[in-house]
């Protein structure tokens, strides 16, 4: 059967959606498959269908390709074969429906060909942000889920499901290997980082903050879950709060929006301590002083150790990465730093 892959890179990283078990069996629905036959997904192809019928028999044609099959009377177990109209080949598919609630098994081909696959339903994205996917009841765990951005187009971002209560948008990323000196917001890529455990784009969310409530730094990161890493929390906050989190991330952004440190919004250490709350987010023997350009971050220190905040600014600008929360150590290129929305 030939590739047929109509969706970008996005179809490939998204997390499976889950399949309704039902009679009504329409509706747009993506078909992953391999062609190693190990009960694993590795280098699969997707393929789009906009399925027609029931669960007693349900249908699909694209261009090249025609879908035919059935699920059991409880929906619990599914066969389907397929029918390449360019090749003649047809691929024989039979499973059943996952814990995850998507269906899944194995198949094989009458040229002798077998493989895994997944079948689930795809609706149409119409979420802003990992929250709105996971109130939904569409979420299936971390990783890249589609979401719609202020131009009505879909974009990839990384959602973090199960840390704090889930819901978590990664909104900026500082890789370990970015030079201190930002100096703007702006300065900051576009394109959404979907790999929180070692990041290599400089990225910062420039859209309307409205849409999220609470807020999570983490700095000094050294691999998956910001381990060895600082982290802040602070929840119901005002847009402009929001806003005022982001604009740390550049150091001009930062003094002109917060001329003093206590302007910085408060945090608090422990997610679910509310007596660790420090004011400003920083250590409080700053809380007098003027903001300055030295660093970046809406955290400056707030855990005791100096030094631990998201980056450099205008002090040694050439330090690489993140802080490393060590006393009087600059960023040395091995650790990076995350913003997170929801």
């Amino acid at each position: 059967m030939k590739n047929i892959n109509k969706l970008t890179a996005f179809a490939l990283l998204m997390p499976t959606v889950v399949f309704a078990t039902e009679n009504n069996f329409s509706g747009d629905y993506q078909l992953h498959l391999d062609t190693v036959h190990d009960g694993q997904l590795v280098n699969e192809t997707t393929v789009d269908l906009t399925v027609k019928g029931s669960r007693a028999h349900f249908v699909a044609s694209e261009s090249e390709l025609i879908l035919s099959g059935e699920a059991s009377v409880n929906a619990l177990n599914i066969k389907f074969q397929t029918s390449d109209l360019l090749s003649g080949e047809l691929r024989y598919f039979a499973g059943g429906l996952s814990d995850s609630g998507v269906y899944q098994g194995s198949w094989h081909s009458n040229t002798g060909a077998s493989g895994d696959w997944r079948f689930n339903h795809n609706p149409a994205a119409s979420f802003e942000t990992c929250k709105q996917v996971l109130d939904a009841g569409y979420s299936v765990g971390d990783g890249v889920y589609k979401l719609l951005n202020e131009s009505g187009e879909q974009q990839s971002f990384y959602c973090d499901m199960t840390t704090d209560g889930g819901g978590w948008t990664l909104v900026g990323s500082y890789p370990k290997t970015q030079p201190g000196g930002i100096a703007r917001i702006s300065d900051y890529g576009t394109i959404p980082e979907t790999s929180p455990n070692d990041p290599s784009s400089l990225f910062l969310y420039q859209q309307d903050l409205s849409k999220f409530r609470d807020a999570r730094e983490q700095v000094a990161c050294a691999g998956a879950n910001c381990v060895s890493g600082k982290t802040v929390y602070a929840d119901n906050l005002s847009t402009y709060d929001l806003n005022l989190i982001r604009s740390a991330w550049g150091y001009l952004d930062r003094v002109e929006h917060m001329p003093k440190v206590a302007d910085i919004p408060s945090c608090r250490t422990d997610y679910n301590d509310t007596t660790t709350l420090v004011s400003s987010c920083v250590l409080p023997t700053y809380l007098t002083w003027a903001n300055n350009s030295h660093q970046v971050g809406w955290q400056v220190d707030p855990h005791g150790p100096t030094h631990c905040w998201v980056a450099r600014g205008t002090y040694a600008s050439g330090a690489i990465g993140s802080g490393l929360c060590a006393s009087k150590v600059e960023p040395n290129g091995t650790r990076f730093a995350l913003l997170w929305m929801r």
